[in-house]
């Protein structure tokens, strides 16, 4: 069986996406191509589970449209599944020579893709986790759910300059709205090397230095900064290795989840049930009126600046007396 996935989205979409295509692997031993964006291609490239990264970069679309349609249209795929289920996602679904097409139900599509002619899943809960959504594709298919297996690709290459022990704050997400301030980092990171002699390492992308040099700004203890100096596979090992991780609702946050690491997450106007961390504990102000509001833009994120440096340093002092680590 050949398969076409679909799944353009940021990292923590497609690392969501990978117990689906574990699983179909298991099941079909199929062969499984994917439609990935550049930030996310190494780790799709490199999954054991993909025999073929079709990369499209819209930042190049002159270039990389016609290559990808090219690509996808030299193999007839027994099935493509669209789990993008936006407009952009449906079009390069029927520009594949796909003898069978599966998409979301009506409820669950956007930018009206519910009215390509793809099978359609049956409706379902929409605020179930995403692995369990994207689980419904392959029942759609006949396949039994597995265990959840996210098997990413390791280099198991030490990234060089960290220390034996520490801890990982991942300072960055993918809206304001979801961001700790700095500050509270900046205390978190004081208070983590005061308590539990362990060095804090900042993560993040390149449009979060500017948040790391306030945090690097405020503290007393010593800090290393690899936001925006790693790749995806190094920032994979640095998480690995790390004692825990404290993360917003990002990417990183989804790998360290993946990857077993222990993890703190920072919730605010987002409903954990479906975005949150499959494995890992959550933190949000639920007794806040307004929490969860899923808006995309507030002028004041209270949710996000009620959660405490000391709220977070609670939890990360259970997690290592677990474990032994400190």
């Amino acid at each position: 069986m050949k398969i076409l996935l679909i799944k353009l989205g940021a990292l923590g979409d497609v690392i969501n996406t990978f117990p689906l295509v574990v699983n179909l692997k298991k099941h079909f031993n199929a062969e499984i191509d994917w439609l990935v964006a550049p930030l996310s291609y190494p780790l799709v490239a490199n999954h054991p589970c993909v025999d073929n990264a079709v990369l499209f970069d819209k930042k190049r679309w002159k270039h990389s449209l016609p290559k990808a349609l090219r690509e996808i249209r030299a193999k007839k795929y027994d099935v493509t599944l669209d789990l993008q289920r936006i407009l952009k996602s449906a079009l390069f679904a029927m520009a594949s020579r796909s003898v069978r097409r599966i998409g979301f139900n009506k409820e669950r599509c956007k930018e009206q893709t519910w009215l390509f002619p793809f099978d359609r899943i049956p409706p379902s809960d929409p605020q179930a986790h995403m692995i369990n959504q994207y689980f419904e594709f392959s029942a759609h298919m006949g396949v039994p759910q597995g265990e959840v297996s996210w098997m990413i690709p390791r280099t198991s290459k030490k990234v060089s300059g960290l220390p034996e022990k520490y801890i990982v704050l991942n300072i960055g997400a993918s809206r304001i709205v979801k961001l700790w301030p700095p500050d509270h980092f900046a205390i978190l990171a004081d208070l983590i090397d005061k308590k539990f002699h362990l060095q804090p390492v900042l993560t993040g992308g390149h449009g979060d230095i500017h948040l790391a040099k306030r945090i690097m700004d405020k503290v007393n203890c010593n800090i290393i900064d690899l936001t925006g100096r790693t790749s995806i596979p190094q920032l994979v090992e640095v998480i690995a290795a790390a004692g825990s991780v404290i993360s917003c609702d990002t990417g990183a946050m989804h790998l360290a989840s993946a990857l077993g690491t222990d993890l703190v997450a920072l919730f605010g106007s987002t409903d954990p049930r479906r975005t949150g961390p499959f494995r890992g504990r959550v933190i949000q102000k639920k007794e806040l009126p307004c929490v969860p509001c899923n808006r995309r833009k507030c002028d004041d994120p209270q949710c996000m600046k009620a959660i405490k440096p000391e709220n977070v340093l609670h939890e990360i002092e259970s997690l290592l007396q677990k474990k032994k680590y400190a």
